[in-house]
């Protein structure tokens, strides 16, 4: 390993510390990172920081931007407000059902978003609807988080980690919807019941909410923007329709992401410019430093180094490289965000499957699992614990961790399992 290796190795692994840290902001940290590993590149093996900038993965970053811009618009009309309202109204306040009604919107609304809209958007509106119904929010809050992050799986834009490891990785989305959806599914099935059980005393029906304003509501208050609203339900479409064909076609799904993206900014005239101020930059610019981090690490051979040491580690053997890719990133590093593990081990599992195409679809699944195995582990935990505190009904890390922990393991075990059995399709 030659010297610049060495230093970018050890500038990748301090600004990897800093982050978990969070002394520091991460944006800010991931950015200076990649700036001292242009230097190193520069100075030691005479690589233009432009050259170094023409490496990084410009299409993902393009990619989640638009996806970004279609979930601040579609959120701002009050879409996924009016669509759950709709069906709260069948519930008629029964907490058991509203409880597997929330679960099951929050479920199929996290195929298309990553678990922080998602708790951006449900978050304030469960808190709001619990207590119209004096109803506990704390349980739905927290299921809502788990359910939100594995329902993120089997698409490519459920997260962005997702969007990170498919694209890096070169994923056939329609193959990954297939693979894991009903894994998702499997996980959903399994983790309600164990939910309603611990939840059990909370969701007692004490018939007092016969008359609560909240189901005189008509759903279509819930619409912002009926211009928004239907611009978004067309825009959803066109989205899953270009997903689900444009592979086929050859065409790339970044191009279809921006046409759909740009098209609801120009639809939006002067609001647009509203819209892109409130894009997530700091995402965004963080993904871009993260990116020059893994290209610097790609360029001085450490990926290869790495992929090398883990395929002596695993033998080639299919099974233990399934294994790591799940328990690593959800569970051994589930204290790291789950993005800048996501940009990490993505070279890795583009190596690895070359052994079997579920290894990268298992990156998949663990990295999203790694979001709740403990508190602090992603962001959408701590909107949960936010909006609890904001709601005076305080979740405490014991009481987040007792609940999530034994799932987030138990999930672990499950995605385990089924990866190695539908390996052995593809052997």
């Amino acid at each position: 390993m030659g010297l610049s290796a060495v230093l970018i190795l050890i500038i990748f692994v301090v600004t990897l510390i800093v982050i978990m840290s969070e002394r520091i902001d991460e944006t800010a940290v991931a950015l200076f990172g990649m700036s001292f590993a242009g230097i190193v590149l520069f100075s030691l093996d005479g690589i233009s920081f432009g050259s170094f900038l023409a490496a990084i993965e410009w299409n993902s970053i393009m990619f989640i931007a638009a996806m970004l811009i279609i979930v601040a618009v579609a959120a701002s009309s009050g879409m996924f407000q009016y669509l759950a309202l709709v069906l709260l109204h069948r519930t008629q306040g029964n907490p058991k059902k509203v409880f597997l009604t929330m679960l099951g919107f929050v479920f199929g609304i996290s195929l298309f978003l990553d678990p922080l809209p998602t708790m951006l958007v449900m978050g304030t509106f469960t808190v709001e609807i619990c207590r119209a119904i004096d109803m506990d929010f704390r349980p739905l809050l927290i299921s809502e988080v788990v359910v939100a992050n594995f329902a993120s799986i089997p698409t490519i834009v459920g997260s962005v980690p997702n969007l990170v490891i498919a694209l890096w990785t070169g994923v056939n989305a329609s193959l990954m919807f297939i693979i894991l959806m009903p894994l998702a599914l499997i996980l959903f099935f399994i983790t309600i019941p164990i939910l309603l059980h611990i939840f059990k005393d909370s969701l007692v029906d004490d018939d007092s909410h016969e008359s609560d304003f909240i189901f005189l509501i008509p759903p279509a208050t819930m619409i912002n923007s009926r211009r928004d609203f239907y611009l978004s339900l067309i825009a959803m479409l066109v989205l899953l329709t270009g997903f689900m064909f444009a592979p086929g076609a050859g065409i790339d799904v970044t191009m279809i992401a921006l046409l759909v993206a740009s098209g609801m900014l120009v639809f939006s005239e002067k609001r647009a410019k509203d819209f892109i101020r409130q894009l997530s930059w700091d995402t965004i610019f963080f993904l871009i430093g993260l990116f020059g981090l893994v290209v610097s690490l790609n360029i001085t051979g450490i990926v290869d180094g790495l992929a090398s040491g883990l395929g002596y580690l695993t033998g080639g053997n299919i099974f233990i490289a399934i294994i790591f890719m799940v328990w690593v990133p959800g569970f051994a590093l589930s204290v790291v965000d789950n993005i800048p593990i996501a940009a990490v081990l993505s070279p890795l599992a583009l190596q690895l499957g070359d052994l079997n195409p579920v290894v990268p679809m298992a990156l998949l699944a663990g990295t999203n699992i790694g979001g709740y195995t403990i508190p602090f582990g992603d962001a959408p935990n701590m909107i949960a614990m936010d909006l609890a505190e904001k709601g005076r009904r305080p979740i405490s890390f014991k009481q987040f961790t007792k609940v999530v922990f034994p799932l987030a393991l138990l999930h672990l075990v499950i995605i385990t399992v089924y990866c190695i059995a539908v390996a052995f399709v593809f052997m």
